[in-house]
């Protein structure tokens, strides 16, 4: 069976198609977008015009997507579809554009798809933690194994931290404020003695090609994290860009994404994190083949 899942993030419109065999995930292709609604939604409180760019982005990926034949789409939107106060409106239009419901989907639920994304291929045999940096949010889920112990919603995303606190280069004072503003949102993170952190989201996922193209780590230490952050800050975002063979906006995103993870490191205690290419859009996959079409609702 082939399906394909797309995510209305934030900062990116994502898709994935993925083959089932054998009761696991083997990824065949994703596409993504950055329509960047989370800017957006922070500052005025709703989608409103940003909604064609967004709309243009869901048919790319989708139109992509098709090409390789999936059987079933499901499609989901998180914190800036959330937090807008045009969210219905928007999900309608969406779900005609790309032929296919769009449901929201609400933190805590968000929390538990990427949990179950990221634990099938890196639940630590104890206490670890999970970090889903995304645009807007970040997702902090605490899990025993493969068992999701506790979670927070933090307001603390790259994309809106970075349009909110740094200019194209950062200054240093800048960057100060960025971690007193995040650190008093880490206040609420779930405590826990943990054996890793596993992080995902497209800063997590990218780091490692700022550090090498060819057989980019998997493991990130703090300095290597504090390598990626001299590297992209190194000069104006385009010029960065192409130095790092990501889009600009990308850049300007990590930017403010590698200082949360830093944070985190710090916070937790650890030295390194572990980068997960599995996510929401795996978790969604396997909470369908789990629940059909209510892989979007709450857990009872």
């Amino acid at each position: 069976m082939r399906l394909a899942a797309v995510d209305v993030g934030s900062n990116t419109v994502h898709a994935l198609v993925a083959d089932v065999v054998h009761g696991r995930l083997v990824d065949v292709a994703h596409y993504v977008e950055m329509p960047e609604l989370g800017a957006q939604v922070a500052r005025t409180g709703f989608i409103g015009p940003r909604s064609k760019t967004a709309m243009r982005a869901l048919r790319s990926v989708v139109a992509q997507a098709k090409t390789h034949g999936y059987e079933v789409l499901i499609a989901g939107a998180t914190e800036a579809v959330r937090q807008a106060s045009d969210r219905e409106a928007f999900m309608r239009v969406a779900g005609d554009a790309i032929g296919t419901p769009v449901h929201i989907i609400g933190a805590h639920r968000e929390a538990e798809l990427s949990f179950l994304g990221v634990a099938s291929s890196h639940a630590g045999r104890r206490e670890w933690v999970m970090a889903d940096l995304g645009g807007a949010s970040t997702e902090i889920t605490v899990g025993n194994a493969r068992k999701m112990v506790r979670s927070a919603t933090l307001p603390i995303g790259s994309g809106v931290l970075a349009s909110t606190h740094l200019s194209d280069p950062p200054k240093p004072e800048e960057r100060a404020r960025l971690r007193r503003a995040a650190l008093h949102e880490l206040a609420h993170a779930p405590d826990a003695d943990v054996e890793r952190l596993v992080a995902t989201g497209g800063t997590a996922s990218n780091l490692p090609l700022v550090l090498a193209k060819r057989n980019p780590p998997i493991v990130l230490t703090t300095a290597a994290l504090l390598t990626c952050e001299n590297r992209l800050d190194a000069g104006k975002a385009a010029d960065v860009a192409a130095k790092v063979q990501l889009p600009p906006n990308r850049v300007k995103a990590m930017r403010a994404g590698v200082e949360v993870l830093l944070l985190l490191l710090d916070w937790y205690g650890l030295a390194v994190m572990h980068v997960s290419h599995q996510g929401l859009r795996h978790g969604m996959l396997l909470a369908y083949l789990e629940r059909g079409e209510d892989w979007w609702k709450p857990s009872q």
